[in-house]
């Protein structure tokens, strides 16, 4: 199995949209193809902003397209510079459990590196212990002291 990542192209923006919909069918949310089209061609024309990769596996030479990730850049002063938050991160459920996350992550990291980012930081639900045993076996630490709050000021 090989596994990589790719910018996504004008022929593979369908893909694209029909896994963000299966995120937010997945996580039970409200899902605006429209609003999420605008907002993937938005990164992707603003690389430095973030990145958008859909996660190519290569197996027994047919290649399927098993998910996506969507980083965005920022800046924080407790890291000292630039960093990484993995906004997105998606494997369709066939994908799941199969190794491709494993790959991908590091891939991600090798990515963020070469952006100069001085850390990554990625948000999971406090009720998904497997995703969060996840990111641990990553080194990722859980912030416990933090919690995440948000408010959306443009509908």
């Amino acid at each position: 199995m090989n596994i990589s990542l790719k910018r996504p192209s004008v022929d593979t923006m369908h893909s694209l949209i029909k896994l963000a919909q299966e995120q937010h069918d997945h996580e039970v949310l409200a899902f605006n193809p429209e609003h999420s089209q605008k907002a993937f061609e938005y990164l992707i024309n603003t690389p430095t902003h973030g990145d958008v990769f859909l996660v190519h596996v290569n197996q027994d030479g047919h290649e399927d397209i098993a998910g996506f990730v969507v980083i965005c850049y920022s800046f924080s002063i407790e890291f000292g510079g630039l960093i990484a938050v993995i906004d997105q991160i998606f494997l369709n459920k066939d994908w799941r459990r199969q190794g491709v996350g494993s790959h991908v992550l590091p891939m991600l990291e090798e990515q963020v590196k070469q952006k100069n980012c001085n850390a990554i930081v990625l948000e999971v639900n406090i009720g998904n212990g497997g995703a969060r045993e996840f990111y641990e076996q990553f080194n990722y630490i859980p912030r416990r002291q933090h919690c995440i709050m948000s408010k959306r000021i443009n509908s």
